[in-house]
């Protein structure tokens, strides 16, 4: 069948207009060299942007869970003598060691060592559990929070003498046996990062007397290689006792109440 000249003028425009909407669709499919380019660099970009927050963040968290775990270590040696003092079972032989007369808790040394393979864990699989012995003021304990008996923190406590009434020193004349009416406590909880027989590490790198580590966001492990994570310094006095006021007001001032028996 033949096509008309009219027909076939009629038929032109549409036959371009398709070729032109083909050609318009193939330019505008996929994507060019530059533009995958361009992607990668707004990529990599947002990535180098947003990693070092990222790792603030997650150093400042870690930070802070040892910080609330070396508080808590702290907290309960604070709480197991205060239980010790209130059942009256706080003998000079059982509290902690004494630091000499005359220096101020805070203004104590750091520890210069451990106590030997002692390590406060609540494993009993554990080899050299700590039995809650008295322990020298110069030295550290280790301490294990997770149960594999890895130290995570090591601890020192130490005491100032206090005061012993004139009761307890005719009543129970061996000193050892002889339970303090009143003294100061002092705990220290470190990371182990701060352990002085690490490689790269020493005792005398602690800073002294210490200041508690700072909290503020950090990138590493700030100040803990030097600081402990915890401090707590607190006053004791065993309160079941006729005696224990006077030995308060002694320490106040140094003058006995009327009816205070004589130190």
């Amino acid at each position: 069948m033949s096509v008309s000249p009219f027909h076939a003028q009629q038929r032109l425009p549409v036959l371009k207009g398709l070729l032109a909407r083909q050609n318009t669709a193939s330019k505008e499919q996929g994507l060019t060299l530059i533009e995958c380019l361009v992607a990668v660099f707004v990529i990599g970009l947002t990535v180098t942007l947003i990693t070092p927050p990222l790792f603030i963040a997650a150093a400042t968290r870690a930070q802070n869970r040892r910080a609330e775990q070396a508080l808590q270590i702290a907290q309960g040696e604070v709480d197991r003598i205060r239980t010790m003092v209130a059942r009256g079972n706080h003998t000079n032989a059982d509290l902690p060691k004494e630091i000499p007369n005359g220096i101020a808790l805070k203004d104590y040394g750091t520890p210069n060592g451990f106590v030997g393979s002692l390590i406060k864990t609540p494993s009993s699989a554990c080899t050299g559990r700590y039995d809650d012995r008295a322990i020298d003021p110069t030295k550290a304990l280790k301490v294990d929070v997770d149960g594999d008996c890895v130290a995570d923190f090591f601890m020192q406590v130490f005491r100032t003498r206090g005061n012993t009434t004139q009761d307890q020193r005719t009543s129970t004349p061996t000193v050892t046996q002889q339970r303090p009416s009143d003294f100061q406590l002092g705990v220290r909880v470190y990371s182990i990062v701060a352990d002085g027989t690490a490689p790269g590490n020493a005792w005398g790198n602690l800073e002294s007397p210490p200041q508690q580590a700072s909290l503020q966001m950090t990138n590493g492990q700030g100040n803990q290689r030097r600081r402990p994570l915890a401090i707590i310094y607190t006053p004791f006095s065993w309160s079941d006792q006729n005696s224990t006021l006077c030995s308060y007001f002694q320490n106040a001032n140094g003058a006995l109440p009327q009816g205070c028996p004589p130190p």
